[in-house]
């Protein structure tokens, strides 16, 4: 069984089903894997600044309301952003 941080144990109990979307989302979409398919279909798109992967990120955020923006979950990276 998987062991849930506290924060998430709470979560969990009071909605199920957006926790374990989420788990399976941050299981199956881990940032390599990301970068990796971006790279092998991306026709004209390109990295510049940011990978795909922290894009998602970023994106993800926002779509669970963690942040209210990209801009603000940019700003409120816990690590820089930009290519590695």
């Amino acid at each position: 069984m998987l062991k849930l941080t506290p924060l998430l144990e709470r979560f969990a109990e009071r909605t199920p089903l957006p926790v374990l979307a989420r788990g399976i989302l941050e299981r199956c979409l881990d940032a390599p894997q990301l970068d990796l398919w971006f790279e092998s279909v991306a026709d004209q798109q390109y990295t510049r600044k940011l990978l795909f992967s922290q894009v998602y990120g970023l994106m993800t955020q926002v779509v669970f309301r963690h942040q209210p923006s990209i801009n603000t979950a940019y700003q409120n990276a816990v690590e820089p952003l930009g290519c590695r």
